[in-house]
């Protein structure tokens, strides 16, 4: 039983074994397996507005390397359009399924869809997939990267955004998990919420979930429950509202919103998800 998990694990690229259950013996589950941020960072504490970021001259606009923003973060991508100096742009982390690339993430075709209006940031995992573990090394470096962009670039902290494909969309789920509250919503392409410790799970956070009805990978199933545990951390009905499009969409209280947008393919992007998580994310979740 044992192999099969870690055969399952390994086959959608989701990291460290620190990130499983244990087995563990004795009476009573095991702690909470869960992401700490740092005690009053970006990822806990709201960055004043405007960031000290609007204040620098403007920067160099373009596509670079994430090491733009510190040698540390070297590995990955940086997008950055050009805004008039001093406006506030939205941030969207975008990433990678297992043993891609920040290259790879930027053709799911969200900064197309997008169209100038947002920063882009497409990490390379740190070990060619993510690490969903307690002391996850992937989790720490968007921290550093959110910190940095806060500091140098002219960023709207209230509009951070999630999105990632298969490893790097459980990745999405495990931040939305456990940092909910530093994340306007969150976009999940064949994804699945079984691969980290779900109890750290606790804040509500806004998600579209992207599935493949024929994915063999990550089954619909899984995709379907973590929209539904998504669904119930934010007091959202389970049962979809009427309508002709392409999602589903479900009533939730203000400011939380779900869509799930299931299609008759595989384990893969499919070629219209840019456009429609840019819908979601630009129409203020």
């Amino acid at each position: 039983m044992l192999r099969a998990r870690c055969s399952l694990l390994l086959l959608v690229g989701c990291a460290s074994g620190e990130g499983a259950f244990p087995d563990g013996g004795g009476a009573g589950p095991p702690p909470a397996v869960c992401f700490r941020p740092i005690d009053g960072g970006v990822l806990t504490t709201r960055p004043e507005i405007p960031v000290p970021g609007c204040a620098r001259d403007p920067q160099d606009v373009g596509v670079r390397d994430l090491g733009t923003l510190g040698p540390s973060l070297q590995g990955g991508l940086l997008s950055i359009p050009e805004a008039p100096p001093g406006t506030p742009l939205p941030v969207v982390f975008v990433f990678h399924g297992a043993g891609g690339t920040g290259a790879v993430a930027r053709a799911y075709g969200l900064e197309s869809a997008a169209d100038g209006g947002a920063i882009f940031v497409y990490p390379d995992a740190v070990q060619g997939t993510w690490d969903v573990g307690g002391r996850s090394v992937d989790a720490r470096r968007v921290e550093s990267i959110l910190r940095r962009l806060v500091e140098t670039r002219c960023v709207d902290p209230d509009r951070v955004y999630l999105a990632g494909f298969s490893a790097g969309a459980v990745f999405t789920l495990y931040l939305g998990c456990n940092v909910p509250d530093r994340f306007r919503a969150m976009a999940v392409i064949a994804g699945s919420d079984q691969r980290f410790d779900a109890r750290c799970c606790t804040g509500a956070v806004s998600g579209l979930f992207i599935h493949g009805t024929s994915d063999d990978t990550i089954p619909l199933l899984q995709g379907e429950l973590a929209r539904n545990r998504t669904l119930g951390r934010d007091g959202c009905s389970f049962t979809p509202a009427p309508g002709d499009g392409p999602c589903q969409t479900y009533a939730c209280p203000a400011p939380w919103q779900v869509e799930s947008c299931p299609w008759s393919g595989g384990h893969a992007v499919p070629d219209w998800a840019g456009e429609e998580i840019w819908r979601f994310f630009s129409a203020g979740p």
